[in-house]
């Protein structure tokens, strides 16, 4: 089986690949320099001529690129997965969300997600999109907590953790074992979200125990927001289990 992935300079879709390859798949990169993405009929060229088993889109590009992807997959009956995000729902709403509640962006980053969110739906009624949240890592690196927590800590000597904001959020493998399970479920829209219930400063003292961190973890009661995700239908490891919380 071949799979492929776009977004494999990126944080979720290299942890996504070691996931697949566990099952039986042989990972494609989407190579931009050689495929473009601004091209429509470049693209379509590209995903004819690999022909794969599954295409798993978890690159930033234009909201065009996403939706020729997914209609192309529609065509060809190749099963589609694209990743959006918790960043749909507006700092006014308040969670716990479920996949029932509709999304209110406000700001570019959540706009640009619902916008790929329709267009996929509209292409391919058939794909897969799954809502993550903040994406937790085991070192500084990538777009992720962990390297988000040591800057913040090497920048300001402290690291200022809200006791009042329950972020959704989960741990990379954790995410990437997810994700291959959401395949063998109906396709649709689906929320992946390990926090059962943590606040951010419980979390980041967790962390801070758990990576053995030289952080100054102080708690603050800013940013007063529950942003966790509810699905039963995806299991995910919960990160209480990795923070032994």
């Amino acid at each position: 089986m071949k799979a492929l992935l776009t977004g494999m300079n990126g944080t979720v879709a290299p942890a996504l690949a070691q996931s697949l390859s566990a099952v039986g798949y042989a990972i494609v990169p989407w190579n931009r320099t050689l495929h473009p993405i601004d091209n429509r009929e470049a693209v379509e060229c590209f995903i004819a001529s690999e022909s794969p088993d599954l295409l798993c889109h978890l690159a930033m590009g234009s909201p065009d690129w996403a939706e020729w992807m997914a209609k192309v997959c529609a065509q060809r009956k190749i099963p589609f997965l694209f990743t959006s995000s918790v960043s749909v729902f507006s700092g006014s709403q308040t969670g716990p969300f479920s996949v029932e509640e509709l999304p209110l962006p406000d700001d570019d980053y959540g706009r640009y997600k619902f916008e790929c969110e329709q267009r996929i739906q509209g292409a391919n009624p058939n794909a897969w999109i799954v809502r993550l949240g903040w994406q937790i890592g085991t070192a500084p690196g990538g777009n992720q907590m962990v390297d988000y927590l040591d800057r913040a800590f090497r920048e300001h000597g402290i690291i200022e953790a809200s006791t009042e904001w329950f972020p959704g959020c989960s741990f990379l493998p954790d995410t990437a074992d997810s994700l291959t399970q959401i395949l063998s479920l109906p396709s649709g829209l689906y929320h992946l979200d390990g926090n059962p219930g943590l606040q951010f400063h419980e979390i980041t003292t967790g962390l801070n125990h758990l990576l053995g961190e030289p952080w100054t973890v102080v708690p603050i009661s800013g940013l007063v927001q529950n942003h966790r995700m509810l699905d039963p239908r995806v299991t995910v490891v919960p990160i209480t289990r990795r923070l032994s919380l």
